[in-house]
C-alpha cells in the first residue's frame, strides 16, 4: 500500500474470503483473526488512500451480495464507465435481508463465533502439525490447504476423504501450480467438535493410505 502511494498506483485487493472473519485489532480481541469481521485492511490498520477493496457477503454471510470500497474519484469513475454498475439489477430484497440480519448476528455475537471458528482451525492445524504433514496455511486460518506429493493421486484422495463424510474442495493442476496440486479443508462456525474429531481421523487414515507432502 505504502509503495502503492509513493508512486500514485492503485492497490486492488479481493478479500472475498477475509471480510466476515478478518478484522480490526484491539487490545480486547478474543482472537488473532481481529475484532468486528471489517477486513484485510482494517486488520492491517491501512488506510483506504489508492486501495480499492473487494469484499462479498456470499463467504461469512451466505448472502448474495459483494460491495466495493474505494477512492472517491474513483467510485465516481465506475458510476460512469462500468457497463454491469450501468445496466445490471438491484440486488434481490432476500440477499439484502440476510445480509443485514447476519450483520445483527454480527453485532450480537460476532467475536465469540470468530473466537470459536479459531479454535476449531488451531484443533485442525495441531493435528496436521502432528501427523508431520505441510500445509500452505501459515496464519492459522480457516481454509487449511494440503498438498500431495503427487497430483495424480488428487481424484483419489477426494474420493476416499468423500467416503469418510468429508467434503473438499480440490486444488488441482493448472488451477494451481504442480507443486500446490492438493486439497482444501475449509472450516465454518456451523462445524461441530465432533466434525472435528471426524475430519481429524480422516485425515489420520488418509496418511496411511497416499503419500502427502511432509512439513519442515
Amino acid at each position: 500500500a505504502g509503495l502503492c502511494r509513493d508512486l500514485d498506483a492503485t492497490l486492488y485487493i479481493d478479500d472475498t474470503h477475509g471480510f466476515g472473519v478478518i478484522g480490526e485489532r484491539g487490545a480486547a480481541e478474543p482472537c488473532p483473526y481481529g475484532m468486528r469481521g471489517n477486513s484485510v485492511v482494517r486488520h492491517t490498520g491501512e488506510t483506504y488512500d489508492n486501495i480499492v477493496l473487494v469484499g462479498g457477503f456470499s463467504k461469512a454471510y451466505s448472502s448474495l451480495l459483494a460491495f466495493l470500497a474505494l477512492p472517491s474519484a474513483l467510485k465516481e469513475h465506475l458510476k460512469v464507465t462500468a457497463a454491469p454498475y450501468l445496466y445490471s439489477g438491484p440486488s434481490p430484497t432476500a440477499s439484502l435481508a440476510t445480509a443485514l440480519a447476519g450483520m445483527e448476528v454480527n453485532d450480537r455475537r460476532g467475536e465469540a463465533i470468530r473466537a470459536d471458528l479459531y479454535r476449531k482451525t488451531v484443533r485442525v492445524l495441531d493435528h496436521v502439525a502432528g501427523l508431520g504433514l505441510a500445509t500452505l496455511d501459515r496464519d492459522r486460518l480457516p481454509i487449511v490447504e494440503i498438498p500431495l506429493v503427487d497430483g495424480s493421486d488428487l481424484d483419489a484422495v477426494a474420493g476416499f476423504l468423500w467416503e469418510q463424510g468429508i467434503y473438499v474442495t480440490l486444488a488441482a493442476y493448472p488451477l494451481v501450480p504442480h507443486d500446490r496440486v492438493g486439497f482444501r479443508v475449509q472450516i465454518t462456525a456451523l462445524n461441530s467438535d465432533d466434525d472435528i474429531d471426524r475430519l481429524n481421523a480422516a485425515l489420520t487414515r488418509l496418511v496411511e493410505r497416499f503419500p502427502l507432502r511432509p512439513g519442515s
